[in-house]
């Protein structure tokens, strides 16, 4: 993708995303995008960027988070319930999936 992604090119990898894996949710798979795509890293950055409740994002990450997961939660906030996050091998292996598509290049 290019250094500054467009909306089309962001909404691109999510499609992507989902067609590598079918079970995640649009939501899922726009968190995982950002991550790999570094437009986000952390729940709340995430939820306002978006226009989402982060009680909705939280509760996708937690969907998103357990053994053999495409994320893991590097630190939570106690007061703001802000979580940061990072692709696990799977999320890196999905990802490398969704790249090697054609069309999608990484930064």
């Amino acid at each position: 993708m290019p250094d500054n992604p467009t909306d089309e090119d962001f909404l691109a990898v999510v499609e992507a995303i989902r067609r590598q894996d079918a079970t995640l949710s649009p939501l899922g798979a726009g968190i995982i995008a950002a991550i790999s795509q570094r437009v986000t890293e952390d729940s709340r950055t995430f939820a306002g960027l978006f226009g989402i409740a982060h009680a909705l994002v939280l509760r996708e990450i937690n969907l998103l988070c357990g053994p053999q997961a495409p994320i893991e939660i590097v630190r939570r906030d106690a007061r703001t319930q802000r979580t940061h996050l990072k692709l696990t091998v799977k999320g890196n292996v999905l990802m490398a999936g969704v790249l090697d598509l054609g069309g999608i290049v990484a930064k």
